[in-house]
């Protein structure tokens, strides 16, 4: 199965042998893991009727059907506590990943592994998932149609990165200095020093009071650099 660049960074980090994959469009990750042989069973969850039943067709087209069911359902409820080990969230925004952690804690509980890929708000899941007691053991990130994706991997734990860069940018990717986060970094530099000289040209206290927020932003950026050098 042909999946974007950024589908298969996000399976190839699950390892568990029984997988949710919440939010699963047209179900290419579960499939993609079956036609890998990385997995026994999948379930693969939507919301909407729509993709579901295009996961199904695609499901069927792979005869996939023993092991890859699809269920209709908001985020973790069509899974059973206990049912499988990981559940991979992606493609949404952060803050409704961590809704999607809230509503369901007792599965959420029970899982081996979270592979998480918030297309926004990156920091607030980060925090969510250290603050229900898990802790990111990988991080990727992946350039794909000039936009940035991150992806990462939670195992039940104490998180060790929990300063404001790490928590913003990503503490795994921080410890391997790894390039994309480097190009990511400076991109969002060169837009935050835009703002910032118009903000202060301004003169407003709406503007300053968003100065404040935007210094705050380049400090943390400073913060984070400093692991490359």
């Amino acid at each position: 199965m042909e999946i974007s660049k950024r589908l298969r960074t996000v399976a190839e980090l699950v390892s568990g042998r029984t997988v949710a994959d919440i939010g699963t469009d047209h179900g290419y990750v579960p499939l993609y893991l079956y036609e890998q042989g990385k997995i026994e069973k999948a379930l693969a969850c939507d919301i909407n009727r729509g993709p579901l039943e295009k996961a199904k067709e695609n499901i069927a087209s792979a005869k996939a059907e023993r092991v890859v069911e699809a269920r209709l359902g908001s985020g973790l409820t069509p899974v059973r506590i206990g049912e499988v080990e990981s559940a991979v969230i992606a493609g949404m925004g952060g803050m409704l990943i961590c809704r999607i952690l809230a509503d369901s804690p007792q599965v959420v509980q029970s899982l081996r592994e979270l592979i998480l890929s918030p297309q926004h708000d990156q920091e607030t899941v980060r925090r969510y998932v250290a603050q229900i007691g898990f802790a990111i053991t990988e991080e990727k990130l992946v350039k794909e149609d000039e936009k940035y994706y991150h992806i990462f991997r939670c195992i039940p734990g104490k998180e060790t990165h929990t300063t404001a860069a790490a928590y913003r940018y990503g503490g795994k990717l921080l410890e391997k200095q790894d390039a994309v986060l480097w190009e990511e970094m400076e991109k969002e530099e060169r837009q935050y020093r835009q703002v910032a000289e118009r903000l202060r040209q301004s003169g407003t206290e709406k503007a300053a009071t968003r100065l404040m927020e935007v210094e705050h932003a380049l400090r943390c950026l400073e913060e984070a650099k400093a692991w490359y050098r």
